[in-house]
């Protein structure tokens, strides 16, 4: 998912350690999120190993961001803009390449799985519209990466914002009802949920409430299909963001929402420190997989938070809490502001001005702005 911080979701569950002063979408408007959350675990010392999508995206998927890219996101993020492209998910200059310079040498989670032998199937992560014979046929997509594009799903979209999650469901779902007609699940999935990144107050775009409401519904609607399937009792979700963009956060603008969704979770709040590599290693271990760099390497195992029977109950995703066609008006001073963010490609936009503009979307103009917040680790041993 994209750029939410834990205080943004959750400042307002009183089971953990959240800030309401920081909430954007409330238990209202983020029902499944929180219903999910007391099931299965309220985790409120998640944080994200990265600053944005480009080294989130790898963080994520490579336990690692090159020095390629730690070298040029800070010009890729300067403004004014000096043009360079959003080079980190296996494309270069908007082309996939022989040779990608971003690419980490130990390769990606899916990387991983070939070598184990075990199968695997992408839902929009790393993926680039496929060219079209005509304007008339239906777009497609098609994975970055030699192994990704044999493994993808080519109608489930990639970032674009315009596209709903349910939409992105209602593709994901169709295709595990083959498998559970087959019998035979993927042993490893990655499937991207964008839109609770939000178009920010963009003219005709889905307003921030909405976006987050459809994200919202789209997991629920996932994690009911999943515990009502065959696969429940052998199958463990992990969700979390690439990054939270420097959003508020009373704790560290590194902190962010993390759900791990199986039969074997325990209910309750979970203190303990994690991060990116953390959730990496315990997918690794579970299926048997290498390490991709020393940080996944030394992760620190989510171990301790399962139980030893399990419950089979069905999860039932709950109704939106907002409506999904609300949609911004046009002439704002909000509209204009976000006339000027670059939402074609992930976190292109000016990450201080995106977040001013949510925050006053949301919170009013009166309300002051926070700003980052960054904890010492000091505080994050004593805390975690």
């Amino acid at each position: 998912k994209e750029n939410r911080t834990y205080d943004q979701i959750f400042g307002d569950d009183r089971k953990g350690d959240g800030d309401t002063t920081n909430l954007f979408f409330p238990k209202a408007i983020s029902p499944n999120h929180h219903a999910l959350a007391d099931r299965f675990g309220l985790f409120d010392r998640f944080f994200v190993n990265a600053e944005v999508s480009p080294d989130g995206h790898n963080w994520t998927t490579a336990a690692y961001a090159t020095d390629y890219l730690e070298k040029t996101v800070p010009s890729h993020y300067s403004m004014p803009s000096r043009g360079r492209s959003y080079d980190y998910e296996g494309t270069n200059r908007g082309a996939i390449p022989d040779d990608d310079a971003a690419e980490p040498a130990s390769g990606y989670l899916w990387n991983l799985a070939e070598k184990k032998g075990i199968t695997y199937r992408n839902y929009g992560e790393f993926v680039s519209p496929a060219p079209r014979a005509s304007p008339n046929d239906p777009v497609t997509y098609r994975g970055n990466k030699p192994f990704l594009a044999s493994h993808t799903n080519p109608r489930y979209p990639g970032f674009e914002l315009t596209i709903r999650d349910q939409h992105r469901m209602d593709v994901y779902l169709a295709e595990l009802r083959e498998f559970i007609a087959s019998g035979q699940l993927p042993a490893l999935e990655t499937v991207r949920l964008p839109n609770d990144h939000t178009s920010g107050l963009m003219a005709n775009r889905a307003s921030p409430r909405a976006a987050f409401a459809d994200n919202d519904l789209a997991l629920g609607r996932m994690i009911e299909a999943l515990s009502k399937s065959p696969f429940w009792k052998n199958t463990v979700v992990f969700v979390l963001e690439d990054d939270a963009q420097n959003g508020a956060d009373h704790v560290d603008s590194h902190r962010s929402p993390m759900f791990v969704i199986s039969a074997y979770n325990k209910p309750g709040t979970i203190h303990r420190f994690a991060n990116t590599t953390d959730v990496l290693r315990t997918i690794e271990e579970i299926l048997g997989l290498e390490s991709m760099s020393q940080f996944d390497h030394f992760g620190r195992p989510l171990r301790d938070i399962w139980s030893d029977s399990p419950d089979l109950r069905p999860y039932s995703a709950l109704p939106a809490g907002w409506s999904l066609d609300e949609m911004n008006p046009r002439g704002t001073s909000g509209a204009r502001e976000s006339a000027k963010l670059d939402l074609e490609v992930e976190d292109a936009a000016d990450e201080d001005l995106f977040n001013r503009i949510l925050w006053r979307a949301i919170k009013g103009r009166d309300v002051p702005y926070p700003g980052p917040t960054r904890a010492s680790a000091l505080e994050l041993k004593i805390g975690g």
